[in-house]
Parts: C-alpha cells; structure tokens; sequence
C-alpha cells in the first residue's frame, strides 16, 4: 500500500503514533518539511537548501536526489515510488509531495524502538 507525504499541509505531531506506518509517514513529512542546520541536535536532518535561488527545473532535480538520500539515511523503512512538487512560479516555492511505500520487513509485531 502507498501513502502520499504532502509537505504543502500542515501536520499535526503525534507523540505515540499507533502503528509504524502513521510513525514512518509523521517522520517523512518532517524530514521532508525541514531544512538542514534548522534541527538542533541533528543537523543534517532536513533537506539541503543549496537548491534555492535555483531555477525551478534545476532545483527540483537537486531537491529529488536529496529526497531519496535522506529517505535512505533516516528513514529506511519506507521505499519512495514517486516523487511530484507543489510549485508556485511566482513566489519561487517548491514544495514536495512523495509518494512511499512500507517495507514489508518491518511487521508491526516484529517491531521494537
């Protein structure tokens, strides 16, 4: 089953998610809605801002390839299956929307934190 992380919505965080997948997907949206050096005691979360100020094709590549890095360092339980953006032209925002999958290896009884 996929689910769509939609970074142009405002989320709601929930401190004890009932199952992995609303964890993976609350997790995703965060990394996807941060910007690195903005959290604290991980720098390096978030999404690279170095495409800023980008023309919109050029930052959108840019933005894609750090989507798949970051899903793969902090979050591998979830396998990206598409990857679209939310553009507004004149103001220059570009906002991801990703589509994911769970992997099947993280069973909700075989999981522990």
């Amino acid at each position: 089953m996929s689910y769509t992380i939609d970074t142009t919505q405002e989320e709601q965080i929930n401190i004890n998610p009932a199952t992995v997948e609303e964890e993976v997907i609350q997790n995703l949206w965060f990394l996807y809605s941060s910007i690195e050096y903005d959290v604290p005691l991980d720098r390096a979360l978030g999404l690279n801002a170095t495409y800023i100020d980008k023309p919109i094709e050029t930052a959108k590549a840019l933005a894609t390839t750090d989507i798949y890095d970051k899903t793969e360092q902090y979050e591998p339980r979830a396998e990206i299956v598409n990857i679209d953006f939310s553009v507004d032209y004149e103001r220059g925002i570009l906002k991801p929307i990703v589509e994911v999958e769970i992997n099947g290896e993280y069973d909700t009884e075989e999981y522990t934190e």
